[in-house]
């Protein structure tokens, strides 16, 4: 892969955390393909598989309902002609408990003929994200 079309994709990466954080979903959804999915793990309160170009904003209003000033901090990024690994530190302080998480998180963005088509989420710890949000208590 050239430099050129590294830096490319990397800015439309960046483009496209900048764009869903400030909540502009029709310029979110222009740079989704129309099957575009997210499968998150089943054992998270918010788990399971949003698919569409509503998606992601399906599931970043449920995933930041249990989060109090929620902000994603990119570590690193890994691109492929048809892949992006990005590294973050998930900070959110728990509505549930008041608890301030803060987590490593890798997202794997696939890529199609120069639209996002889906984004596969593994986070270090789904039980402490769980329990902060209430959906696990301990006995």
């Amino acid at each position: 892969m050239d430099a050129e079309r590294y830096a490319a994709i990397k800015a439309s990466v960046e483009n496209l955390y900048a764009l869903t954080g400030s909540g502009q979903w029709d310029a979110v959804e222009a740079q989704l393909t129309d099957d575009f999915r997210i499968v998150e793990a089943d054992s998270l309160p918010f788990g399971g598989v949003y698919e569409g170009k509503d998606a992601l904003q399906r599931l970043y209003t449920k995933v930041f309902g249990f989060w109090e000033d929620p902000s994603l901090d990119v570590k690193d990024m890994t691109v492929s002609e048809n892949n992006v690994v990005v590294l973050l530190s998930v900070h959110a302080t728990s509505r549930y408990n008041g608890e301030r998480l803060e987590m490593p998180l890798c997202e794997v963005m696939h890529l199609r003929d120069g639209k996002f088509s889906g984004i596969t989420p593994y986070y270090f710890d789904t039980v402490a994200i769980a329990r902060a949000t209430g959906a696990l208590t301990e006995a």
